[in-house]
């Protein structure tokens, strides 16, 4: 059976280390994932860093909840965001981004 599911701002989160981090320097949870694995929906937070940000297995949205993050992209373009703020990142791009202070969002992936 199909049912709704909320996530309050209060309610407690089973952080997990995100998979593939060396050291871990991040954690996420993970609220919804299709049958078929292509969606996903979850909680993402890290510490300030920086690295490359590439988006080569799917596409991204994310909703920032706190911090402030940098995202430099290959043609030198800068956007600064912030809570509140919405960033779409398509299947193939490429960026730098740098996290300013720590930072949570809720992401949501598709895989095509």
């Amino acid at each position: 059976m199909n049912r709704i599911t909320v996530r309050r701002a209060t309610d407690p989160v089973d952080w997990v280390p995100i998979e593939g981090d060396v050291p871990p320097v991040g954690e996420e949870v993970v609220d919804f994932k299709s049958g078929d694995g292509r969606f996903a929906v979850g909680l993402w937070r890290r510490d300030p860093e920086e690295g490359p940000m590439v988006l080569s297995e799917y596409h991204e949205v994310m909703y920032i909840l706190e911090g402030r993050v940098e995202i430099t992209e290959d043609d030198g373009t800068v956007h600064q965001v912030g809570p509140g703020d919405l960033v779409v990142a398509p299947l193939g791009a490429t960026a730098r981004w740098r996290a300013i202070e720590p930072v949570r969002k809720v992401w949501a992936i598709y895989r095509e």
